[in-house]
């Protein structure tokens, strides 16, 4: 007797349960409203634009019998690069010493035998050039003052500030990617609702500088030209929204 009441209670609360399940079921299908529904599109914007500052990395080089002395003379010709850059208007601020070294220089014999044939000194730097129009001038004026101490290794213009560029791309990333959302939301007969949810990337591309000597006479020193060609920042943003 005790045991046909715990099965016969075990299929009550069973089919308790499957009527509830059951009716659950109906009920969302009577009323689809409960039933969240959603579309994910992606956007993307792209502002393009001139670099307006330039990066220019630098070494100031010496080479001396000792290096005491070969040191010296480097932050001689350090110190007559950073006054010509100042002078042309580039603050201290965007001045940087990236690497300073002092090492032996040896010279070989047939035998493998070395020998300390002098030292050589070496300063390098990254400096930003704030007005990029001047760039090609700054670095010639610092080439002509350092002399050949000076090797110019790379210039690189690049938006010094990239928020507003960003801000124009972003306006029009998430305008597509609402329109892309309506389209969608039309074509299926629902409404637009509600954005649910925003991921961004932003990409920016990197001009190719050209930097070289534009030979306007053969009697003055001609200045080096930093082209500074254009430059896209794109925003991407995936999106999800409701649709009703």
């Amino acid at each position: 007797m005790r045991v046909f009441r715990v099965v016969f209670l075990a299929i009550l609360t069973f089919s308790v349960l499957a009527i509830a399940i059951f009716v659950f079921a109906i009920a969302v299908q009577q009323n689809p409203s409960t039933v969240v529904r959603n579309v994910t599109v992606t956007g993307t914007g792209t502002t393009t634009v001139v670099p307006d500052a330039v990066r220019l990395n630098a070494t100031v080089t010496s080479v001396a019998g000792t290096s005491a002395s070969a040191l010296s003379n480097s932050s001689k010709s350090a110190q007559t690069f950073r006054q010509t850059l100042t002078s042309a208007g580039v603050l201290t601020k965007y001045i940087q010493t990236q690497t300073l070294t002092v090492n032996p220089n040896y010279t070989y014999s047939q035998n493998g035998g070395s020998k300390i044939s002098g030292y050589q000194a070496s300063q390098q730097f990254t400096v930003v050039i704030r007005n990029a129009k001047n760039a090609g001038a700054i670095v010639s004026a610092a080439q002509n003052a350092v002399g050949n101490s000076l090797q110019v290794g790379g210039v690189s213009p690049y938006i010094f500030d990239e928020s507003s560029a960003e801000a124009s791309a972003r306006a029009q990333a998430i305008t597509l990617a609402k329109a892309k959302a309506l389209s969608y939301a039309t074509l299926t007969g629902a409404k637009l609702g509600k954005i649910l949810a925003i991921d961004e990337t932003i990409q920016n591309s990197v001009p190719q500088p050209v930097m070289f000597a534009s030979n306007k006479t053969d009697a003055a020193p001609s200045t080096a030209q930093i082209d500074l060609g254009q430059q896209d920042v794109m925003v991407t943003v995936t999106t999800e929204w409701s649709i009703n």
